[in-house]
């Protein structure tokens, strides 16, 4: 069915792209019965300023776990880069106590790439090619194999690119290969509603190639051995799987907002546009999962052009040197938190078919690829938004640093210049992201460590409290 004009731009939350439609309108699809899950993954550069970050309430104890209730505190008493999100509190989980302790205990490389296949794949980084690659699926995409629709986009991959530093790659197949974003809202609403905006002849003329090309495959079949007719039908069974997702493209039902700009010249008009696609692809059920990369911002827009107009090597890096480049960085986390707290009341207007919002069925998990913009893994703190199906939100939860693993520390923190210890190993995040979205898995890339003194490190399991 076409979706009336009033609902669609409810379904939309139209905001950077404007709220006129076409008058031939875009046919989308609008999904009917129960809501589908939906997963978010957002990554940002440089990782989090810890001690500006970080939650304290008085008389909480350091040695031991313990969690707090984020309705009870006043928006003074978050951290800043926390309280952009204070009106979505009740949808959160924070979580102080984690590292990227496998990034620390692998080898080769540079820490950067390091970090965003830990973090997103939870296994080793491989060197080898020329470009970076992963030895094993990243979240997203075990997700996207699991719930997504064979007639429908499996995810959608995002990256807010700046001048100086695009996002990281954070989203890899089975066999370690990067997959590609779209770094243009304009290609990403091209990839999203594009093979129903030509009309019916590109899609038809799409969906004729793809037949002939079966035809020709029943064709030569025959005259093939055992050995040639099976790397055929694997073949032709993708051939087959893109041709219904092709066509299931070309006929969708609901109305889609008008093209974005070619260009938009500044950082947070790209994020924002960006995020009303994600909120049409998820109102029209044409993904059910997204991964968004965040490149880095350029320093005017969070107010440190003064310092430098590089955030990489000209603020990040001397976070311990310098209090007013740490303190930029606190600014620079809390811009991203302003922007993920537009992402969530973005969603949280698109109306679902169970009479619930789209946020009500979204699961957002915010992490980085490294721990702080000094190359450190040590403290490595997600936020969940969502999820509310499998977590017991609305709070923040500590756990102490006792993993034996060491983790590279700067000698103004420790004059050792290494801890003997780490936090929770994040794989045990993933398990808890893959398991909430209906895996039945109890590890997410690898399932075990040594650390640097030959300590056994489980990396199965959820993390304990969650729910």
């Amino acid at each position: 069915m076409i979706v009336p004009r009033r609902r669609l731009l409810q379904l939309a939350g139209l905001t950077a792209l404007g709220a006129s439609l076409p008058r031939t309108a875009l046919q989308a699809f609008m999904q009917t019965g129960e809501a589908p899950r939906r997963l978010i993954v957002v990554s940002h550069c440089h990782g989090w300023p810890y001690a500006t970050w970080r939650l304290r309430p008085e008389g909480l104890a350091e040695h031991e776990p313990w969690s707090v209730e984020l309705a009870s505190m006043s928006q003074e008493e978050f951290s800043q880069p926390l309280a952009p999100l204070y009106e979505h509190r009740q949808r959160m989980l924070a979580l102080d106590g984690l590292s990227l302790a496998t990034a620390e205990l692998d080898a080769g490389g540079n820490r950067h790439d390091r970090g965003w296949v830990h973090a997103w794949t939870g296994n080793n980084a491989n060197f080898s090619a020329r470009d970076t690659r992963s030895t094993s699926t990243s979240i997203d995409q075990l997700v996207a194999e699991h719930i997504a629709r064979a007639d429908r986009l499996p995810s959608l991959e995002l990256s807010v690119d700046a001048a100086l530093e695009a996002g990281r790659p954070i989203s890899y197949s089975p066999h370690g290969v990067r997959l590609p974003s779209e770094n243009t809202p304009l290609a990403a609403w091209e990839r999203v509603f594009g093979p129903a905006s030509s009309g019916d002849a590109v899609g038809t003329r799409r969906r004729a190639t793809l037949d002939f090309a079966q035809a020709e495959y029943k064709e030569l079949a025959s005259n093939l051995d055992t050995s040639g007719r099976n790397r055929l039908d694997s073949h032709f069974n993708l051939v087959e799987r893109l041709g219904h997702r092709l066509e299931g493209l070309a006929t969708l039902s609901c109305d889609a907002p008008n093209r974005p700009a070619a260009t938009f010249a500044q950082y947070d008009q790209r994020f924002d546009a960006f995020t009303d696609i994600i909120g049409a692809a998820f109102g029209c059920d044409i993904t059910r999962v997204v991964a968004l990369s965040l490149g880095e911002m350029p320093t005017a827009e969070f107010g440190a052009d003064h310092i430098s107009d590089k955030v990489h090597k000209g603020i990040a890096h001397y976070i311990y040197d310098d209090e007013t480049k740490y303190a930029a960085m606190t600014d620079y986390a809390a811009h991203h938190a302003r922007q993920v707290a537009r992402l969530v009341s973005t969603l949280e207007n698109v109306p679902d078919v169970d009479g619930r919002s789209v946020m009500d069925n979204t699961l957002i998990v915010w992490g980085s690829e490294l721990g702080d913009g000094w190359h450190g893994y040590r403290h490595y703190n997600p936020v969940i938004i969502g999820g509310s199906w499998a977590f017991n939100t609305g709070r923040y939860l500590y756990w102490p640093h006792d993993t034996p693993a060491e983790m590279r520390v700067p000698v103004q923190v420790l004059a050792e210049g290494v801890s003997r210890v780490s936090g929770l190993p994040h794989q045990k995040l993933l398990v808890s992201v893959a398991q909430a979205m209906g895996l039945g898995v109890d590890h997410v890339g690898l399932t075990h460590v040594r650390g640097q003194r030959g300590d056994y490190i489980d990396l199965t399991g959820p993390l304990d409290r969650l729910a």
